[in-house]
């Protein structure tokens, strides 16, 4: 009777001290933590060095990461999620380096011009080739198939190398042919008329050029072009560059860019009748699920511009579009909400909001 009694009481006991260790290490009311890593481009000014911008901006980052903190603490009271916010890597990425971003997507970072054109012109002339020897193999392939392809778009390119080259070498044997069959087949019967889907081709590719120009030149200046189409969430190849580059590898932290300035094209008819077709923005946050072909897999990202104030929290603001997960978070907010357009110093969540955080965080 008496080792029961003692055997019970060591399982009680034991119990007991599970039970507490748990409570201890695992509390239902733990905050849930959320990393951030932040990237600085520095841009010279006339009145501050790159290193003197830098070590300001690591001021702004810890004020706007203090700002954070409070403003999602004083919305706990609306059933808002406990959030700890924590400060991960600050990177500085001088200005000879950020303006790499307008190379092309495909360029290798440590590839230089002329290595990156001898390998698009192997490639272009692979492709080409490629598409007329499919259609040597398969001269029944149906015509939408063919189109997936992308057969307008490889005979431009195709084109425009054998243009540019003055002599003949190996990867141009047999290239003309291959342009040749390849249009013969984009002309053939059932397919639409002569030469219409080769100049929508050239259209299209020629509409993405000057995009990307404007964009490189825009940055050239300092000022990031967010996006170039709003509703297709079309980042801009400095954008998509900024994500490859500099991104975290890992899911652990959001990456936050400062970058000196950013713009993306006006979205209300107010925007346009005091901007014009473009506006300059305080930042954007790109989630996986709106921008997959910008964050790539490696998680979220938000990019600031570096004139944010003191009394701003701008870095409230867009975490919230992350955690809220909402298209139109803006939508009827005012200055007093964090969630307001202008992100003016408003900090209030609704109970609705806090809701969304909530259910989303679990997964974030």
């Amino acid at each position: 009777m008496h080792n029961i009694y003692n055997n019970t009481l060591s399982r009680m006991i034991w119990l007991t001290c599970i039970l507490a260790f748990s409570t201890s290490v695992f509390p239902e009311d733990a905050a849930k933590e959320i990393c951030l890593n932040f990237t600085v481009i520095t841009q010279k000014t006339g009145h501050a060095s790159e290193k003197e911008l830098y070590n300001e901006q690591k001021n702004l980052i810890l004020e706007q990461l203090s700002r954070t903190q409070t403003v999602f603490n004083s919305n706990i009271e609306r059933n808002c999620p406990k959030l700890k916010f924590n400060k991960g890597e600050i990177k500085h990425v001088d200005w000879d380096k950020a303006l790499r971003l307008s190379k092309p997507l495909d360029q290798l970072i440590t590839e230089t011009d002329s290595e990156f054109k001898k390998r698009k012109t192997r490639e272009y002339s692979d492709e080409i080739k490629s598409i007329a020897k499919k259609l040597k193999e398969n001269p029944d392939i149906k015509y939408y198939e063919f189109l997936a392809l992308s057969p307008g778009q490889a005979i431009v390119y195709a084109n425009r190398m054998l243009q540019q080259s003055g002599n003949m070498n190996d990867i141009e044997i047999g290239l003309q042919d291959a342009i040749d069959e390849v249009t013969a087949k984009l002309n053939s019967d059932g397919a639409e008329e002569d030469g219409k889907a080769l100049a929508r081709a050239k259209a299209m590719i020629a509409k993405y050029e000057t995009i990307d120009r404007a964009s490189a030149d825009n940055w050239a200046k300092g000022i990031l072009k967010l996006w170039n189409d709003v509703e297709a969430q079309d980042t801009s190849i400095e954008v998509k560059n900024l994500f490859a580059h500099y991104q975290s590898t890992d899911k652990e932290c959001i990456d936050v860019f400062f970058v000196p300035k950013a713009k993306s094209p006006s979205s209300t008819k107010k925007e346009v009748d005091e901007n014009g077709k473009w506006t300059i923005r305080g930042g954007a946050a790109l989630s996986e699920k709106l921008f997959p072909r910008t964050t790539a897999g490696r998680g979220h990202g938000i990019i600031l511009s570096q004139d944010a104030r003191k009394t701003e929290n701008r870095l409230a603001h867009e975490i919230g579009h992350l955690l809220i997960a909402k298209n139109n978070a803006h939508l009827g907010k005012e200055a007093k909400d964090l969630m307001y357009e202008n992100s003016s110093g408003g900090t209030y969540l609704d109970e609705e909001e806090c809701n969304m955080i909530k259910e989303n965080i679990v997964s974030f």
